[in-house]
């Protein structure tokens, strides 16, 4: 399956709703309306499902006006709207680049780290994975298991130690080993637990004992099932911690995939990559004209 074929495949759920609102309808204030409201059901938000009709409203339909003709132009003014936002993690590297990988429970994170070891793995780089969750033991046993399938390295420490520490330690060996990239897993950080977001902060302060430039990147992983609704997550690790980027995990699942439109254009910040599936393969650099053709359909 080519790239943008997966992307599709992982919008449908979202893409069918919008498509309902256009297939087989007379191009006319209606239709619009109908456009209007698909689009904020697909949580791109209201005031930019209003921007993106907005060229179809202020115009008088022609008798000439088609369906592709609406899906086209819909297409390159959400296509617009993202291009600014696509940002590749890995295109000026460090040595090592270290990037720290934060969220709450439940949205991929762990896997996320996987999954982006294996890419960088298979485009010639050495990635060292740290399991920075000491809390939990199966966020561990985890990352072992997809270190051990993919014969990655991994630097974890012993079972409820300081993460800061752990973190130190693996960025020493790193730089020691020569390896080109650290992907650093955190433990899931519900954004209300004051004392769990200084933690993060703590071991922002240690990274920089070590490199004063670093974390290079600073990345939140966010399920898209969420919708708009990650938004109060955006907020707060954003104001606490800063994000440098972020990466939107099992569209797929959800027909709120236009989720990423709404928090780009609100918090300004880009997104490097999205998950468009459980396998290991399934995930794929955030492209804005893909996503765009993928959502429309």
């Amino acid at each position: 399956m080519g790239l943008l074929s997966k992307v599709k495949e992982a919008l449908k759920k979202t893409s069918s709703n919008i498509a309902l609102a256009i297939t087989g309808k007379k191009v006319d204030d209606n239709l619009i309306r109908e456009l209007e409201e698909a689009l904020i059901l697909a949580d791109v938000g209201v005031e930019n499902a209003e921007k993106l009709v907005s060229e179809f409203s202020q115009k008088k339909f022609e008798k000439e006006t088609t369906e592709t003709d609406i899906r086209n132009i819909l297409k390159a003014n959400i296509e617009s709207l993202l291009r600014p936002y696509q940002k590749d993690l890995f295109d000026n590297f460090h040595s090592p680049e270290i990037v720290l990988i934060i969220g709450v429970n439940g949205n991929g994170k762990t896997t996320t780290v996987a999954k982006l070891a294996n890419l960088l793995k298979r485009s010639g780089y050495s990635p060292l994975l740290v399991a920075g969750d000491t809390f939990r033991a199966a966020a561990v046993a985890q990352l072992e298991y997809w270190t051990n399938k993919l014969n990655l390295d991994i630097f974890k420490g012993a079972e409820n130690s300081d993460a800061a520490g752990v973190v130190y330690s693996a960025i020493e060996k790193a730089q020691k080993d020569q390896h080109d990239v650290v992907l650093i897993d955190t433990a899931g950080r519900m954004q209300n637990r004051s004392d769990l977001i200084d933690e993060l902060k703590k071991i922002k302060r240690v990274i920089k004992k070590l490199d004063p430039e670093a974390p290079h990147s600073t990345v939140l992983v966010l399920d898209g099932f969420t919708g708009q609704a990650a938004q109060a997550q955006v907020e707060t690790f954003l104001n606490e911690i800063g994000i440098d980027s972020i990466i939107m995990t099992k569209l797929d699942a959800t027909a709120k995939g236009g989720a990423i439109v709404a928090i780009t254009q609100k918090y300004n910040i880009p997104v490097s990559y999205i998950g468009v599936g459980e396998g290991i393969d399934d995930i794929q650099l955030f492209d804005a004209h893909q996503y765009a053709q993928a959502l429309i359909g």
